[in-house]
């Protein structure tokens, strides 16, 4: 790609935008959090009536800078991978790959300093409206082309590929690598594959929600780090598999049967308290009702509520019930 759009010499601030976004890099560029909600931005999308027409979901895509931001995002997520595991297959010894990684992540960094939206990047958080603001600035900017997006959601990519492998977190990707999938048949297709969302970092997002504290019973114990090692530590076990493929199951009920079943067999461990109905509706309802709801609407609140409030009370039923109550008692906090 003609990169002779881009600065290449950066100026005091680019310098500046440079240093800051490489001392903290580490946490700027490990976006699971930020995948896990473009993906459910996009499965709500196509779960309406526009996605069932190709003309009128590209519509959609043109006109809401949002689902568009979502869109190619997540159609370059994972292109990287290859690169990052040509590098593991390069320099087996551990101490050598971390600083070819480190070496290689700080040049990308470099290059992304230079485009004019990197100077915005930092002010992301883990929130809906936080990613929402930064796509709509970011398209509304004159300055920026499209091959100048296109360069910042490739570089975005393979920078968090590199923070994953640097912090130890590939695993969830790099098994792909071994695929037998040609190389250039892998990402062919226009949309991309919402499968392959990362679990753990949906439901570690589910368990940082407003609703969590509301109903802990230990703020102080069961932080974001505390569920967090939580999540991580189910995946791995050897419910892991199960889970994965339910909750990546095309059917949303059973993502929902996921949610509850692990908020139930936590309920049970003592991490919760209240009834299941209470932490339901909070789950599906975190705003309540700004307005007056229609009877219509109430009843369909109240089915969707006592059907999760269902999937809370199975929490005996889980293979994992029993694992998870072991794990909550044997650690009391994180660390």
């Amino acid at each position: 790609m003609d990169t002779r759009n881009f600065n290449t010499q950066p100026t005091l601030s680019g310098q500046r935008r440079y240093e800051r976004l490489q001392v903290d890099a580490d946490r700027l560029f490990d976006i699971g959090w930020l995948i896990a909600r473009l993906a459910e931005e996009l499965r709500q999308l196509l779960s309406t009536e526009a996605a069932k027409s190709p003309s009128r979901l590209f519509s959609s895509l043109r006109r809401n800078t949002e689902q568009r931001f979502a869109w190619e995002l997540l159609h370059a997520h994972t292109k990287s991978l290859s690169k990052v595991s040509d590098l593991q297959q390069m320099f087996p010894e551990r101490d050598l790959l971390m600083r070819k990684l480190q070496e290689e992540r700080e040049q990308q960094i470099d290059l992304f300093s230079q485009l004019i939206i990197s100077k915005r990047w930092d002010t992301l958080r883990d929130d809906d409206s936080s990613w929402r603001k930064f796509a709509r600035m970011m398209y509304n900017l004159s300055a920026t082309t499209p091959e100048m997006n296109e360069r910042f959601f490739a570089l975005v990519d393979y920078i968090y590929m590199l923070t994953l492998a640097i912090l130890g977190k590939e695993q969830a990707y790099f098994s792909e690598a071994d695929d037998d999938t040609p190389q250039d048949t892998a990402h062919t297709s226009t949309a991309p594959n919402l499968d392959s969302i990362d679990v753990r970092a949906a439901l570690k997002l589910f368990l940082r929600e407003t609703w969590f504290d509301k109903f802990s019973t230990n703020k102080k114990r069961f932080t974001t780090e505390w569920r967090d090692r939580f999540v991580g530590d189910l995946i791995e076990s050897e419910y892991g598999e199960a889970i994965i493929a339910d909750f990546t199951n095309e059917t949303r009920d059973k993502r929902q049967i996921v949610k509850g079943a692990i908020v139930g067999c936590l309920k049970a461990a003592g991490v919760f308290e209240e009834s299941d109905l209470s932490i339901a509706r909070a789950i599906l309802y975190p705003q309540g009702s700004k307005q007056p709801l229609s009877q219509e609407e109430e009843t369909e609140r109240k089915k969707k509520s006592k059907t999760l409030s269902s999937y809370i009370g199975r929490e005996m039923k889980q293979k994992y019930y029993y694992w998870v109550l072991e794990w909550v008692e044997a650690h009391p906090s994180e660390g």
